[in-house]
């Protein structure tokens, strides 16, 4: 899937859309930023379940990581490899701004939904609401895209990248509510962070671009210029999180009742 077919109006001439011009490490690189986001965002949770006071902070924390960084900020690090032969490609701000807000948001609301047990009758609408708001939040990045022609979407495609990031959001939330074991936790990581990718390298094989190589260069920014800011905010914005994580204290030895010691009897004299 390294190549996109485009059609160069005017000859006629088929071209191919490469998605890996830096190289596949910056594929590796995405999975890496997705398990970093995932890491800190579930841990965030388990102190959410675990928390009553500071319950809703834990929560947009972990909206943060793993809606801002774990979804939006991987995808976004991966569109710098895109390029257009024939064509300059720029990116319109306002959408890749209302991506992020979206991500986010979705991630909150679907936290909100499932509550702090898992329930069947809370999972499916809270994995809904999740797994809508990562397509609806790539298609915002991804639609964000302007050539020297146009782009157009696959529909059939479209709708399997949004039934993978249904899927994936539906399993992740339940595998982390239901399944406790270290191991178990790693998988649903792994799970959250593989279903970020597959999602947004189907969107992105959705689209079709049609270069005309007469036209003007569009108008937007170049995607470095506003990913890099944002990577370098988003990595130091997770150093709160991650340092509330490790002093926090692990709320299960306050739930536990404390044992009495049995009182020494001195013998009698």
């Amino acid at each position: 899937m390294r190549e996109v077919a485009t059609l160069a109006a005017g000859d006629g001439a088929r071209a191919s859309v490469d998605q890996f011009a830096l190289g596949y490490w910056l594929a590796g690189l995405t999975l890496g930023i997705a398990l970093l986001g995932a890491v800190v965002g579930l841990a965030c949770l388990l102190h959410s379940a675990r928390s009553v006071q500071f319950r809703l902070v834990w929560i947009v924390s972990a909206a943060i990581s793993l809606g801002g960084i774990g979804s939006w900020l991987a995808i976004s690090v991966a569109a710098l490899g895109l390029r257009v032969p024939g064509s300059a490609i720029r990116f319109d701000s306002g959408r890749l701004i209302a991506a992020l807000a979206v991500s986010i948001v979705t991630v909150l609301a679907a936290l909100l939904i499932i509550g702090r047990t898992p329930r069947l009758i809370l999972l499916l609408p809270g994995g809904l609401v999740l797994g809508l708001g990562y397509s609806l939040s790539n298609y915002l990045g991804i639609g964000s895209i302007k050539i020297q022609g146009s782009v157009q979407v696959t529909s059939w495609l479209a709708v399997v990248s949004t039934a993978i990031g249904v899927i994936t959001a539906t399993a992740t939330l339940w595998l982390f509510q239901s399944v406790r074991l270290p191991l178990a936790r790693a998988a649903t990581v792994l799970l959250f962070s593989v279903g970020v990718v597959a999602t947004y390298y189907t969107a992105l094989a959705a689209l079709h671009f049609e270069v005309n190589r007469s036209a003007k260069v569009p108008q937007g920014m170049e995607l470095f210029d506003f990913v890099f800011p944002m990577f370098v905010i988003g990595l130091l914005s997770l150093t709160v999180p991650i340092s509330a994580v490790l002093i926090a204290p692990d709320r299960r030895e306050f739930a536990a009742p404390p044992k009495q010691r049995r009182p020494k009897l001195e013998p009698a004299r």
